[in-house]
């Protein structure tokens, strides 16, 4: 109230008064509009904390106002003959009240603002119900007064004040309150923002070298081809959700995310979000996938907020030696920025008002390039760290706002400081791809005319539509479409997906090639594209087999040398991120330049990974060599059906393969397999380790892949193809005990479900068949058990067994503590114990399935 006050002698002993109807006495409470006299013109003059504590100040007296005239309201008073220490009452009110979270306070969602209210009405409501004669009132009718005085409170003074309208607001946006289809324009550029702030500080613009940053393409291009937009047209405001109640276990899942409310206003929010007291103690940490524009965003946010206001300063960390503490960060920064020696705590006057807001992008650099290295754990609690320099700056009248970007996939691999707030770009919906095309089409205008080119339609667009929702990827396409129409061409000839990515691939390959080298004939650029895609495939399986959508430079390095022999790029250079489907996360430690490598999207990975597979499988083909060394070290790592969109590439990518060819290579595959069984002299022993040596998962993986590759060329495949021999089942079982102990459990369950395995119509063939994943095959114990019955009649057959089963199952649970067994056992154990001989009888059925006894009266029940 003091804040609020101002000083003014006429408000002394305001906040008695309007305590008076907690007395419970019958009195009424002082009227506000004295008290929000002049306001809106108080906070336009202020500026950063002092700004914020008006707003807060204002948001506070709104709330316990309003109860007390709900109070007032109701008639509720003591007894006469009752008198407690009425002071304890309001009190414990105003203590409890002061704990919601306003959206002067936090900014978030309007409706949790409501969701924060409510239940502190009802506590205070019950308080009040508790002391004082209700006259037959309830707590809940008083609870619902207080909430519409405070409705009608707010508006009164949010009416004339942009600045507490836009922070305390109890409307959600109409996206989240709306559910029907209907097109809500995009805005771009973050323009609102900037419109927003205009209002609170009219004369204030950005400083002029971030402004700048607007004039500048999106995004680097060839001084030949199409333009790319510029900043303040090209970027298209994301949607996006936010959290506040996080983990990092959740953050990094898109599962997750998919639960979260979707937004549409993020200037509004950032505005509300930066007025917000919250924001001067804790971090805004901002997710996106790669290509999603985070680091495009915080340009804008530099370029769109007025110096008046704010000291915006922008830090790449991939620029930056990643052993500096944040403040050395900053500085070294502003060295770089400036080219002046300039400590913190000058950068901006304290007297000002001036709020520092500090923009960190790439996060995710530090911790994606030194993930496998000594470096990694100082960087775990960056975020704790960067939360305890902005309260120390708070504390010396320095209040920093401050604002990190990083990749979704990597918020697991640090630790989220308690109140962060967490917001995660989503990719485009189909009106801002047809918005970004519309601009895309505007700026190359004269490119297309002068050339004969088609713009770019989102009719072209449309089967591609699953790419270009990352931002990045969308401009990839359009500059691959730029060249010569290659999209609008590909229209109605039956492009296959895969087909695509191997072109837009090859082409992008082929414009480095050609950037980077001297001419050469086509030939010779041909074979130099191919070389290059064969190192990025050999990339794409390093992150396969390591499990990770990333790889450092030196596994990079270290992968070609051992697959492709000596490499003529060292780990330290730029290995690919020259090309523009990569992301490279760069850090500096200790002067020692760490990179890694992650695809834009993890399609481009998958295809180049199903490439190089069938690549060596056509090679081993054609050759007709037993040397299996390469596919081996390919595949003896990771099951394939772990990765079950590179199996479908797999696939798709043999199935055009004449039916001879097919077959052929499963003879070749089927070979392998028993090859194994029998020792591999023949093999080339590479050094190619991605994970540590382990003999016997390293064949179970290997030959579970060799059957994964055989199911996908042919998908009416015969068990005895592959294993060979009489006894098919009983290799096919002894097989599936070997991959059962190797595999961890979700690579197991992996493994069952990509495959479909059926008993054959006949009772008398005792082969198996593959087929592609399905509901699994029906039961059938009597085949299983190799029980035989004339084909032509039903029957009643019988199985003998040494050991009883219900010994034999109790002892094999014993002994190996399979928790699913024992589960089975346990359920089953009263049947078995009183009638074992119920699992040894079976009925034949005309179709040859049979059920057994047990079965069917377990049905009965």
């Amino acid at each position: 109230m003091e804040v609020l006050a101002g000083g003014r002698k006429a408000l002394k002993g305001l906040a008695a008064e309007l305590l008076t109807p907690l007395r419970l006495s019958g009195g009424t409470g002082r009227d506000l509009h004295e008290v929000f006299e002049g306001f809106p013109d108080r906070v336009r003059a202020s500026h950063g904390t002092t700004r914020t504590a008006l707003l807060c100040a204002a948001d506070l007296v709104i709330l316990v106002t309003a109860f007390c005239e709900a109070v007032a309201e109701s008639g509720i008073a003591y007894a006469s003959e009752i008198r407690p220490h009425q002071g304890n009452l309001a009190t414990d009110i105003v203590i409890d009240l002061e704990r919601v979270t306003l959206g002067s306070t936090r900014a978030g969602f309007p409706s949790r603002v409501r969701t924060d209210i409510e239940p502190a009405y009802s506590y205070a409501a019950d308080l009040v119900h508790a002391e004082g004669n209700t006259h037959g009132t309830k707590p809940e009718d008083l609870a619902r007064t207080a909430w519409r005085r405070y409705e009608i409170l707010l508006d009164r003074v949010i009416w004339d004040c942009p600045e507490l309208r836009l922070t305390s607001h109890t409307e959600d946006p109409p996206e989240i309150t709306d559910t029907s289809p209907a097109t809500r324009p995009t805005k771009t550029s973050l323009t609102a923002l900037a419109q927003l702030f205009h209002q609170f500080a009219p004369t204030g613009i950005a400083a002029d070298h971030h402004r700048r940053q607007l004039r500048a393409p999106i995004a680097a291009s060839e001084h030949s081809g199409p333009r790319v937009p510029l900043l303040e047209a090209g970027y298209i405001d994301p949607a996006f959700r936010i959290a506040d109640q996080t983990s990092g276990h959740t953050l990094s899942h898109d599962e997750w995310w998919g639960e979260q409310p979707l937004r549409e206003d993020l200037a509004e929010f950032l505005a509300a979000y930066l007025l917000a007291e919250h924001a001067t103690h804790h971090p805004l940490l901002i997710l996106g996938h790669p290509g999603s524009g985070k680091s495009l965003l915080t340009k804008l946010i530099a370029a769109r907020l007025p110096a008046s206001e704010f000291f915006c300063h922008r830090v790449e960390l991939r620029h930056l030696p990643a052993d500096l503490h944040i403040q050395q960060q900053l500085e070294e920064a502003l060295l770089r920025s400036t080219g002046r020696h300039t400590p913190w705590a000058d950068v901006a006057d304290a007297n000002s008002g001036v709020v520092r807001v500090i923009l960190i992008d790439g996060f995710d650099e530090l911790l994606q390039a030194a993930s496998d290295s000594a470096h990694r754990e100082p960087h775990f609690d960056y975020l704790h760290r960067l939360q305890e320099f902005q309260q120390r700056e708070h504390d010396q009248g320095r209040p920093t706002i401050a604002l990190v970007t990083s990749r979704t996939v990597v918020a697991d691999q640090t630790g989220i400081p308690q109140g962060t707030t967490v917001l995660r770009l989503e990719p485009f919906d189909d009106d801002r791809i047809d918005q970004w095309l519309t601009t895309w089409n505007a700026t190359n205008r004269s490119y297309f005319h002068i050339r004969g080119l088609h713009p770019l339609s989102p009719d072209v667009m449309r089967p591609h539509r699953s790419l270009a929702r990352q931002p990045l990827l969308l401009l990839m396409l359009a500059l691959y479409d730029g060249a010569e129409n290659a999209l609008f061409h590909h229209q109605g000839k039956g492009v296959d997906r895969l087909s695509l990515y191997e072109r837009l691939l090859a082409e992008f390959v082929r414009r480095q090639v050609a950037k980077h080298q001297a001419m050469q004939p086509a030939h010779s650029e041909a074979h130099q594209v191919e070389r290059e895609l064969q190192r990025l495939s050999v990339i794409a399986i390093g992150m396969f087999n390591r499990r990770k959508q990333s790889l450092t430079a030196q596994e990079a390095h270290d992968d070609l040398t051992q697959l492709q022999g000596p490499q003529d790029l060292q780990p330290t250079p730029l290995l690919f991120g020259r090309f523009f489907f990569i992301h490279e996360a760069q850090a500096l430690h200790t002067g020692t330049e760490l990179r890694s490598y992650e695809f834009l999207h993890a399609t481009f990975g998958e295809y180049l990974l199903a490439h190089l597979i069938t690549d060596e499988l056509h090679h081993l083909l054609i050759a007709g060599t037993t040397d299996d060394g390469r596919l081996y070290a390919y595949l003896s790592h990771v099951p394939l059906s772990d990765r079950i969109e590179a199996l479908d590439n797999i696939r798709e990518l043999l199935a055009p393969l004449p039916p001879e060819h097919r077959s052929q290579l499963v003879h070749l595959l089927g070979r392998m397999i028993r090859t194994v069984r029998h020792g591999t002299p023949h093999r080339t022993d590479l050094p190619y380790r991605p994970t540590a040596p382990h003999g016997p998962q390293q064949e179970a993986l290997y030959t579970a892949n060799l059957l994964l590759l055989a199911a996908q060329a042919d998908n009416r495949l015969r068990m005895s193809q592959l294993l060979g021999g009489d006894t098919p089942l009983d290799l096919w079982r002894r097989h599936t005990h070997l991959w059962r102990s190797q595999l961890s459990d979700s690579s197991w369950s992996a493994l069952v479900s990509a495959l479909s395995i059926h008993r054959p119509t006949e009772p008398a063939d005792r082969d198996l068949s593959i087929r592609p994943p399905g509901t699994p095959a029906p039961l059938d114990p009597a085949w299983a058990l190799n029980l035989t019955t004339p084909a032509e009649t039903p029957g009643t057959v019988h199985s003998t067994e040494e050991q009883p089963l219900a010994a034999r199952l109790h002892a094999e649970a014993a002994f190996t503590w399979e928790p699913d067994l024992q589960r089975l056992l346990h359920a089953t154990a009263p049947l078995l114990h009183h009638l074992p001989n119920a699992f040894n009888i079976h009925r034949t059925h005309p179709d040859h399935r049979s059920t057994s006894a047990a079965h069917a009266l377990i049905n009965l029940m």
